[in-house]
């Protein structure tokens, strides 16, 4: 992989010039000492200190040295691709306040950062997610919240409907600091009923509870 950066030296006092050939051959160095065997990945990373130099570069020749700009991280790194998408394979029903809901199978799970065997996402990076869930249920209700470090971010509800299934679902986008815990638990009451089937083309409607990482944020 070649990195190519473009860099104007007009208008350049020596002092900044020299900052800039600096800057180039570390990150020429860094790219002839990567080792072949983990280039894979620490390309990533590579792109990362690129992405910072490139911004510094810009603070150099503008003379902006606003610390915002650096406020965001432009890569993830080895944790670049974090999303999952779960769904439940069995009903619960008569569940108490507070009951956290198990999602038991995925249909994707990058990284393994959710844990079908507690219901539980454990982000791997601090960021802004988004996170969607659907409760399904058959003439019963079933009334829902999302928590991330343990505070409620949203609620979705079943109508109660007899004789039908019933659906209520709910997106929310959040930031997520890393190694916070979300999960869906039951509020407002006891009784609840949440819908789960196998997937298959003459199956019924699951639950399902899916998120990804929108983009990272730095940590403070």
């Amino acid at each position: 992989m070649h990195f190519f950066l473009q860099i104007h030296l007009f208008n350049m006092n020596p002092k900044t010039t020299t900052v800039v050939f600096l800057c180039v051959i570390i990150c020429v160095c860094g790219l002839s000492t990567t080792d072949k065997t983990k280039q894979n990945d620490d390309i990533a990373d590579i792109k990362n200190r690129l992405g910072h130099l490139e911004q510094l570069l810009g603070q150099l020749v503008t003379g902006n040295s606003s610390s915002d700009v650096l406020k965001f991280s432009v890569s993830t790194g080895r944790n670049e691709h974090v999303s999952f998408s779960a769904y439940k394979n069995h009903t619960q029903s008569a569940l108490n306040k507070r009951h956290i809901i198990k999602f038991e199978q995925t249909i994707l799970n990058i990284g393994n950062h959710y844990h079908p065997e507690d219901g539980i996402f454990i982000a791997p990076v601090s960021g802004v997610y988004l996170f969607h869930w659907t409760m399904i249920n058959y003439a019963d209700h079933a009334h829902t919240n999302i928590l991330v470090g343990g505070k409620v971010m949203s609620t979705t509800t079943t109508s109660l409907v007899s004789g039908n299934y019933n659906s209520g679902s709910a997106l929310v986008i959040v930031t997520v600091q890393k190694g916070q815990h979300v999960w869906i638990q039951t509020c407002c009451g006891t009784g609840h009923e949440v819908y789960g089937n196998t997937l298959g083309l003459d199956s019924y409607f699951q639950s399902t509870f899916s998120g990804t990482l929108l983009f990272p944020v730095s940590e403070n």
